[in-house]
């Protein structure tokens, strides 16, 4: 079986120097060295208050040690650290199942990043740009068919004309709904007037 990767958190009493400090994460790391365990980091965090009172405490000097190894390990260093003077509290946790689940989550997103550049590419290919391109030319040449005042300054009779067409329709769209108002209008007020009588 492979060693799996732990991280030891434990808080130093607070009433502890700096060199006692320095002193109890070497002693916590000599155990786990003892066990056969690889030491990948220490971490002192320094001095913190703590959540909630340990004790009579209210602070600590906060130390990480980050280890491979195997189960062994964990119960011996654990079992030490109960019995080890300056040592407030301890937490052990086993960090290489979420160390490997993070590593494969990276590399999805990564994956769909370059796959979502890859269909961005495609978007800006030449052979789109060319269909552009030619839709454009379409366009100015149906322009001039439009009729020979349509064309204006600096591409603005195509606006126009399309503009005189839609209100061409607007404006015959609503002569026939005022239309079928009116004649809404006249049987309401020929119904009003029948049964006011």
């Amino acid at each position: 079986m492979s060693d799996r990767t732990y991280e030891i958190l434990f808080i130093a009493d607070p009433n502890l120097g700096e060199p006692e400090v320095d002193a109890l994460a070497t002693l916590v790391q000599g155990y786990a060295e003892k066990e056969g365990g690889r030491i990948q980091k220490v971490e002192k965090w320094g001095k913190k208050r703590l959540a909630y009172p340990v004790g009579r405490h209210r602070e600590g000097s906060y130390v990480l040690i980050v280890t491979e190894g195997g189960q062994n390990l964990v119960k011996e260093v654990e079992r030490r650290l109960r019995v080890t003077d300056g040592v407030v509290r301890f937490l052990t946790v086993r960090v290489d199942e979420e160390l490997r689940k993070a590593e494969r989550r990276k590399a999805r997103r990564t994956a769909e990043e370059e796959k979502r550049r890859g269909r961005m590419s495609d978007r800006t290919s030449p052979v789109v740009i060319d269909v552009v391109d030619l839709v454009r030319a379409e366009l100015a040449d149906l322009a001039p068919a439009a009729g020979a005042g349509a064309a204006g300054v600096g591409g603005r009779g195509r606006r126009a004309v399309a503009r005189a067409g839609a209100a061409g329709r607007t404006r015959a769209s609503a002569t026939s709904f005022a239309g079928a108002r009116s004649a809404s209008s006249a049987r309401t007020r020929s119904t009003t007037s029948i049964t006011r009588t």
